[in-house]
């Protein structure tokens, strides 16, 4: 299980750097204003954001005046991203030494 948890480890340290791996970037449109508060539409029923939420992400950053579209059913930390603006998207292929240590489960 040791080159499963090694995976794991690199995941998290990536994802703390602002690296997101085999990920989209969310399909939300973000825009300051100088004035006219904020204004959300979620063109997509949304499970976990709703505007309160929003509205006290959006005051954590200092922001007051905005538009937000939800293209897509989007979390907390896809917004977060979307926001701060300097995440990456990549694709990734892992490459596995020593395959015949490990079995076909905790690859996948």
């Amino acid at each position: 299980a040791k080159p499963v948890t090694h995976k794991l480890l690199i995941e998290r340290e990536l994802e703390g750097f602002g690296i997101r791996l085999n990920r989209r970037p969310p399909n939300i449109y973000f825009k300051r204003k100088l004035k006219g508060g904020i204004n959300m539409q979620a063109l997509v029923s949304q499970t976990v954001l709703n505007k309160d939420l929003v509205a006290t992400i959006l005051r954590e950053y200092k922001i007051q005046h905005a538009d937000i579209i939800l293209k897509c059913d989007c979390s907390e930390d896809d917004l977060i991203d979307v926001i701060e603006g300097n995440r990456i998207y990549i694709p990734c292929l892992y490459v596995f030494n020593k395959i015949d240590k490990i079995s076909r489960q905790e690859v996948e």
